[in-house]
């Protein structure tokens, strides 16, 4: 099951929830995370300093060398192929390949066997590294932060979904929206809810994943969520995207 975590808006907790649902993910058996933003936050963010001369997912998608090379398990129990500013240059080194929208998935396709879960953490564009995710996923998970400019440009980002899945990968379903850093219960949380469970009638808006400063400390730490604090709150609508997952790979 691989599973692609993108909005083309930044700051919207898109590698945050990449890491809780990883960590969630890799309790119950082996999870593979790909870091596919050139700044790098999911491999900081699981802890990992990159040596020099570490392959990424830069040199797996161009072909340089093979996924298994590029890979290092993290302390969490998550296996990792990090991100650096070398993806930055991808578009440009990709652009003439033929198949370059499957570069991700050409280099996966060897090594699905080895990996229950697949989750990738895109960057905040919906260029040829996001497509690249989206055309290799079965599902995908759309995080929003609970603020009204937040919700501008969600539609572009359908837009390309559903040309990616009459035209790349029509097997790709859209897992849900996840409203993140909500402010529980303020009237703005409560119209952002109303609005996306409106616009995006027949796709699952999930509960609302809580603002808190345990977030950005368990990153500063390499831990997943779950694992730095106990707090119900902020845990259980992970575990509600990953119980979704299950099912949906049970199907």
């Amino acid at each position: 099951m691989i599973t692609a975590i993108a909005n083309q808006k930044g700051g919207v907790a898109k590698t945050t929830s990449t890491i809780a649902i990883a960590g969630l993910l890799a309790e119950e058996g082996s999870c593979l995370a790909i870091d596919l933003d050139p700044q790098g936050n999911l491999t900081t963010g699981l802890g990992v300093e990159l040596a020099d001369g570490q392959p990424t997912a830069y040199e797996v998608l161009v072909g340089k060398v093979p996924l298994e090379d590029a890979t290092v398990t993290t302390a969490s129990g998550i296996t990792l192929l990090p991100g650096g500013i070398a993806l930055a240059k991808i578009e440009k080194e990709l652009q003439q390949q033929p198949n370059r929208l499957h570069s991700l998935k050409k280099a996966l396709d060897p090594y699905l066997e080895q990996f229950e879960q697949i989750v990738i953490d895109c960057p905040p564009s919906l260029g040829l590294l996001t497509l690249n995710a989206l055309s290799a996923a079965d599902a995908l998970l759309v995080p929003v932060q609970c603020q009204f400019f937040a919700l501008k440009g969600l539609q572009g980002l359908m837009e390309t979904i559903d040309t990616v899945q009459q035209r790349l990968n029509p097997d790709l379903e859209i897992l849900g929206v996840l409203p993140t850093m909500a402010e529980v219960h303020t009237t703005i949380t409560q119209d952002v809810m109303k609005i996306l469970r409106s616009q995006f009638e027949g796709i699952r808006v999930f509960d609302p994943v809580p603002k808190s400063v345990r977030f950005p400390e368990s990153n500063m730490v390499g831990k997943p969520i779950h694992q730095f604090t106990r707090e119900w709150r902020l845990v259980q609508p992970y575990r509600e995207v990953v119980r979704q997952l299950f099912l949906m790979s049970e199907r």
